[in-house]
């Protein structure tokens, strides 16, 4: 049975810094979350984190989707771009073979996956904002989360840091 909401294809830093802030469950209500194989096995290898505790069983109950690319010709052409691991080749691949976006920080990555066809988002802000906007956080909430994912470990540079904050605070 096909899911109702939206899929989205998240690479590691999404997962990992929306689980950090707590913002998991609320992603998984409002999408069908996809993640690579591999990606699964980068964020939870060890387990040694809480978050990664908390990723491992969502897939394990299958709240988030695992799905192993079937075509390695195009993950071996992708990771021929010196600037895409492995893990960002799976999400792209997925993406394609799914018919869905990739959600990904790397602005290389995007850049790449334009190259070749893959729809993408533009990482953990566009989910933050999605929230936002199907109303399940509300601005400040939202802003405070990011702060969160900042010290976390979430990079964004200055710029971006501040218009996505002048955004927040711009909304009703």
């Amino acid at each position: 049975m096909k899911s109702e909401k939206p899929g989205l294809v998240l690479d590691a830093t999404p997962l990992i810094h929306l689980t950090k802030a707590g913002l998991l469950e609320a992603t998984l209500g409002s999408f069908e979350v996809i993640v690579a194989e591999r990606v699964l096995d980068e964020v939870t290898r060890g387990e040694a984190h809480p978050d990664a505790v908390i990723i491992r069983a969502a897939a394990d109950d299958g709240r988030i989707k695992v799905h192993k690319p079937h075509d390695g010709d195009m993950v071996r052409a992708l990771m021929r771009h010196r600037e895409i691991h492995r893990g960002e080749a799976e999400t792209m691949s997925t993406a394609i073979e799914l018919g869905v976006a990739a959600v990904m920080d790397n602005e290389a990555a995007r850049t790449v996956a334009k190259l070749y066809g893959v729809p993408t988002k533009p990482g953990t802000l566009y989910i933050l904002f999605m929230l936002v906007s199907l109303g399940l956080l509300d601005p400040g909430d939202a802003e405070d989360r990011l702060d969160q994912m900042v010290k976390t470990g979430l990079y964004l540079d200055s710029r971006t840091l501040i218009a996505a904050k002048e955004k927040l605070r711009s909304l009703p």
